[in-house]
């Protein structure tokens, strides 16, 4: 038996907890149910969400005359969208506290794992699919990076080395493949499933894996939305033009690069505005 093949086999995935607050809105979106006052009480439990919705509300992004005080009025001014996706974010950072070595990887896991998610939820809304999947758009796009966490959770010894070199990228996904037998792809739906998330959240990181199939509907078109918003944001980790690499699977018709620069001028805004980074 080959070394490599050795180490496939050894391979156990393990999950990191998912937040509370996270588990809470992917209920929220579950149910198609989108009562603010379900989702302020939500964003009320935890002081630093609260912090980064009313901060959200008063940035320059929605230029308002009078400060927002308020959880309350911030929740109504931002809509569920983007106050869920906010409640994502903050709780995608909280993970980080599970792990405590290899900073730099973890910092460009987490730095493409929002923007993904940023930019899957920009393209879609540019796509105008119905809300019902819109709302998964943000979620989605992270957790699609997030088996990249769950490699480096469960095998940082291995995973890490992958990076070496590579101050401003991420391990190829076929690196990935030829050492654990999976990349993160794969390990992304395996984590929604770990997780108890919705069905159609699952179906969407499943569909993302492989674009080859039937090229219609709209968990094929929010899978096309992951896949480029991955793409788009490891080209923005390493400072590359925010444009879709030639040859990927999701750069046909239904992305023309329009959609692609109102995606890109929105994603730095969040990022400049938000105050994550």
């Amino acid at each position: 038996m080959s070394t490599r093949a050795v180490e496939t086999e050894a391979l156990e995935a393990k999950f990191p907890t998912l937040p509370s607050a996270i588990e809470a809105v992917e209920a929220l979106i579950a149910s198609r149910q989108t009562d603010p006052e379900k989702l302020i009480a939500v964003v009320k439990q935890c002081p630093s969400t609260s912090l980064n919705v009313l901060r959200r509300a008063n940035s320059a992004y929605y230029g308002l005359r009078h400060e927002v005080e308020s959880v309350e009025q911030a929740v109504r001014l931002l809509g569920f969208v983007e106050v869920t996706s906010i409640v994502v974010l903050e709780g995608a950072n909280e993970m980080r506290d599970q792990l405590t070595n290899h900073t730099g990887l973890l910092d460009r896991i987490m730095h493409a794992a929002i923007f993904t998610g940023r930019f899957t939820q920009q393209l879609t809304r540019q796509l105008d699919l119905a809300d019902e999947w819109a709302r998964l758009a943000f979620s989605a796009g992270l957790l699609h990076v997030m088996g990249r966490l769950v490699l480096l959770y469960s095998a940082p010894a291995q995973y890490a080395p992958l990076a070496d070199g590579q101050d401003d990228a991420l391990p190829e996904v076929g690196d990935e493949r030829r050492l654990f037998g999976e990349g993160h792809r794969t390990l992304a739906r395996r984590a929604g499933e770990h997780w108890n998330l919705s069905d159609r959240i699952c179906s969407v990181l499943h569909r993302a894996i492989d674009l080859s199939g039937p090229s219609t509907g709209r968990r094929r078109t929010l899978a096309v939305a992951v896949r480029a918003g991955s793409a788009l944001a490891q080209r923005d980790l390493s400072n590359a033009p925010l444009a879709l690499p030639k040859g990927l699977p999701t750069a046909d018709a239904s992305l023309p690069e329009e959609l692609v620069a109102v995606a890109a001028d929105d994603a730095t805004d969040y990022a400049a505005n938000l105050g994550t980074f």
